[in-house]
């Protein structure tokens, strides 16, 4: 849809006038934290629920969460977590104090939903056969996030964004 020679009473307008692009792109970069938020969310649950399964289920006579192979893992995703939202509330305080975050929305953009898949993923396998059922959230869980690594700009344009707030023009193919 196009609309040339369009007439607009300045009443109708959001914003200034010639700043439609700019302002769209603004709200990218709250909604990439946004995105990320969720899929931590998700992950973080999942976390918090096989925490729970392995310090009950029983195998070989010990609980699951006595073995290194299953514990280490869980506690890895937990070091993830944290560092993604520690960098999500970082990005939120440059945005409430007016200062550019274009950079760190677009890291947890594409490190969110990236690690968060791998760490649901890695819930649900820990929870044997029965993880992958109806009967648990993680399925559902897994293919929610990965689906957020597509909205709002993949992994790969947030890496070109990451060097183009980086480094400038010299990190991507285009001025």
């Amino acid at each position: 849809m196009f609309f040339d020679d369009v007439e607009v009473p300045a009443s109708a307008m959001i914003g200034r006038e010639n700043t439609g692009f700019t302002q769209v792109m603004e709200g990218f970069d709250l909604s990439r934290i946004l995105i990320a938020l969720q899929c931590i969310g998700a992950a973080q649950a999942s976390v918090d629920e096989t925490w729970a399964y392995v310090s009950e289920r029983e195998a070989f006579g010990y609980r699951l969460s006595k073995f290194q192979g299953v514990s280490f893992p869980l506690a890895e995703h937990e070091s993830q977590l944290e560092s993604m939202r520690t960098l999500c509330y970082h990005a939120l305080a440059l945005r409430d104090a007016g200062r550019r975050h274009t950079r760190e929305a677009a890291m947890v953009k594409w490190m969110a939903p990236k690690f968060c898949t791998d760490i649901i993923q890695n819930c649900l396998l820990l929870h044997g056969h029965y993880g992958y059922t109806m009967d648990l959230p993680h399925q559902q869980r897994l293919r929610d996030v990965m689906g957020l690594q597509i909205g709002d700009g993949t992994a790969q344009i947030m890496k070109t964004i990451i060097a183009r707030e980086t480094i400038g023009s010299v990190g991507v193919h285009y001025k």
